[in-house]
């Protein structure tokens, strides 16, 4: 009798401290890409993200367990000229087919705080600081990325000259990088 209820309370908590974690199945990652001397801005998507996160009951441990591999042929700006574009220059040139990317470090707590962001992009890896927020049960973090620090300055230049004429003679090498987790605890 002793041992069915030592065997029931371990299984109860065993159940209990799982049942509380966080954990996510999607992610969703943005791009503000820009333009023309007045830096106007092009939002741009990826359809195919691949994310990998550990559900756990910490939630810096959750977050810095975060991985994502990003397809970037399914580039998606809703002009699928430009998606071409952008596919056959920066990262046909490059030989790019995904980037990847993983959160290293979690400094704050589960409302607010900043996250170093490994991006690894044509065998460069640089860490991104990304600021971050939660609301409603959605982690959103927002940084700047340079694509000319991922030694990409041949297949930048190809698509600015490609682009100079929609671009008005102007492209910007930095863009806006984002994304929203969904989680649940």
């Amino acid at each position: 009798m002793k041992n069915l209820i030592l065997k029931s309370l371990l299984v109860g908590s065993l159940l209990a401290s799982s049942a509380f974690g966080y954990e996510a199945s999607s992610v969703k990652v943005n791009v503000m890409a820009y333009k023309t001397k007045a830096k106007s801005g092009v939002a741009i998507t990826f359809d195919k993200v691949s994310l990998s996160i550990k559900k756990n009951t910490d939630f810096a441990k959750f977050i810095t367990s975060a991985e994502v591999s990003i397809d970037v042929n399914s580039i998606n700006s809703k002009m699928k000229f430009r998606d071409n574009n952008i596919k056959a220059t920066l990262f046909k040139i490059a030989n790019i087919s995904e980037v990847k990317a993983k959160v290293l470090k979690v400094t704050g707590n589960d409302k607010t705080g900043t996250l170093d962001v490994e991006v690894s992009m044509n065998n460069v890896k640089k860490i991104i600081p990304m600021k971050y927020t939660v609301s409603s049960g959605t982690l959103k973090a927002d940084g700047v990325l340079d694509i000319l620090d991922f030694a990409m300055s041949k297949s930048y230049a190809a698509f600015a000259a490609k682009c100079k004429g929609f671009h008005g003679g102007k492209s910007f090498s930095d863009v806006a990088l984002s994304f929203s987790l969904p989680f649940t605890k």
